[in-house]
């Protein structure tokens, strides 16, 4: 048996997972999943149901997506991509802010952001203005003496953050290349026209169960 992971191909949690097990080197079984009709071995690997969801030969499930790109480089320590704080057994704490700074604050700003209906408190322009101060600034400040988030590999970080980051600038990409962010956008096109993102966002034909 090889790891199954349940996906859906727009979904940017889904989309870092892949792009780990891919530059992994990690086989894997892709059940690309509808939104609208959730597979039921899905649902009860996971109730959250949420993707992405990774069955693992063992039997043990990983049902977050930082937690699946960790397992697949502690499968295959690609060097460069983890930094580890041996004291602690867990990921270096320069590692994990970003990490932080990327799911607990930017997400809700770009939720704000692609779905503003949603969320009339705030205005684009603001939820816009709040994510160049809280996170395209120090993301373009790092850049611009890096080619990357930590240096001069790519890391786990740059691979975490990426998706997030297309996801907002495809919102409204005219107004995102306004902003000017010459280092961010250079990262981003090298990130598009790599070989992992390519490879992870190949077309899978929704997995249909078998009842």
């Amino acid at each position: 048996m090889i790891p199954i992971l349940y996906s859906y191909r727009r979904c940017p949690y889904a989309m870092r997972s892949r792009m780990a097990l891919i530059d992994a080197g990690i086989q894997i079984e892709l059940r690309e999943i509808s939104l609208r009709n959730k597979p039921s071995s899905m649902i009860s690997l996971s109730p959250k149901g949420t993707v992405p969801v990774l069955l693992l030969p063992d039997g043990r499930v990983l049902e977050q997506s930082l937690d699946i790109m960790l397992w697949a480089y502690q499968i295959n320590p690609v060097p460069h991509r983890v930094m580890w704080n041996k004291a602690s057994s867990s990921v270096d704490e320069t590692m994990a802010s970003w990490f932080k700074l990327n799911d607990d604050v930017f997400k809700k700003l770009l939720d704000a952001y692609k779905y503003p209906e949603r969320y009339p408190a705030n205005s684009p322009q603001e939820t816009l203005k709040q994510a160049l101060d809280q996170y395209f600034g120090p993301i373009e400040k790092t850049l611009i003496d890096s080619p990357y988030i930590l240096g001069d590999e790519l890391s786990m970080v740059d691979i975490a953050l990426f998706p997030f980051v297309r996801q907002f600038m495809r919102t409204n990409e005219e107004k995102f290349m306004e902003l000017n962010l010459q280092s961010t956008n250079r990262w981003i096109e090298c990130f598009q026209n790599s070989e992992i993102f390519n490879l992870a966002m190949v077309k899978y034909p929704i997995w249909q169960e078998i009842s």
